[in-house]
């Protein structure tokens, strides 16, 4: 009976030695490095040599240079009778901004950016100002996102209401929904 246990116990060493074992050089890298001309052989070194350092972000995350910088609008999708807007922010405070209207017959893009809470203007707004480039040239614009339960005509309900303001324009009003981070 004594057998039984001296057996396992000598197996669990053997195994433990076979898988600590350093594997054994592939012949055809050893053959490879052996053809290798002197001035070109790496010099042999106890540590490895270090990872260069890694740079990247990951995605999702802001950087140090971002903070206090974000806009409060990621992206968003608003909409009305026969006109819609798609916002999109591109970095800091900037954003792209398509604009379709005329039952989609009429199309115009441009740029937009978050210049902070107007002192006079309620928590619950977002404003954005900038340009729309359309077939008449580039026009002022702003767009005014309100943080206030909208009903579309499907009676669908939205988090937020929406108002664009393009000079010369008539003012498209409805609903929208705002991207959370």
């Amino acid at each position: 009976m004594r057998l039984m246990p001296f057996a396992a116990m000598l197996t669990v060493a053997v195994l433990a030695a076979a898988c600590s074992k350093p594997p054994a050089a592939d012949p055809a890298v050893a053959d490879a490095s052996a053809n290798k001309p002197a001035d070109t052989a790496a010099p042999a070194t106890d540590t490895p040599p270090a990872d260069p350092p890694k740079t990247i972000q990951p995605m999702g995350k802001i950087g140090a240079d971002q903070v206090g910088k974000v806009s409060p609008v990621p992206a968003f999708k608003g909409f009305g009778e026969h006109w819609s807007i798609e916002i999109q922010a591109t970095g800091e405070m900037n954003h792209k901004v398509d604009l379709t209207w005329g039952s989609g017959t009429e199309k115009a893009s441009g740029s937009a950016r978050y210049n902070g809470q107007p002192a006079d203007a309620p928590s619950t707004l977002i404003v954005l100002s900038g340009e729309l480039t359309g077939k008449d040239g580039a026009k002022p614009m702003t767009i005014e996102i309100s943080r206030q339960e909208c009903t579309d005509d499907g009676d669908n309900k939205h988090l937020q209401s929406v108002s664009v303001h393009v000079d010369g324009m008539d003012t498209f009003k409805g609903c929208g929904d705002l991207a959370m981070y």
